[in-house]
């Protein structure tokens, strides 16, 4: 099972689902519809997939790196909207 390696140094395992979620809602803070973005958040889960895959663990950081660095190419202002996911969605 691959494993997710949090910022605080836990472990939990590696969830796609919660990366699309995320995704979801930085695009949906920014107006964007979900289906214009489809594509891109399944081709970046897959690509965040499969490099997991290869070690059997990630880091937060990676996975963050990998979004922002697939969406800054096509769709920045959802890479804005992502970065102040933090401050938005988490306690």
């Amino acid at each position: 099972m691959v494993e997710v390696v949090k910022k605080g140094g836990g472990n939990e395992p590696f969830d796609g689902e919660k990366i699309r979620k995320s995704i979801e809602k930085a695009a949906i803070d920014d107006d964007y519809s979900l289906d214009r973005i489809k594509n891109i958040i399944d081709k970046t889960i897959k690509d965040i997939t499969e490099e997991a895959e290869k070690s059997g663990e990630i880091d937060t950081d990676a996975i963050r790196d990998s979004i922002f660095n697939r969406f800054e190419k096509n769709e920045s202002s959802i890479v804005k909207s992502g970065k102040n996911f933090d401050t938005k969605y988490k306690p």
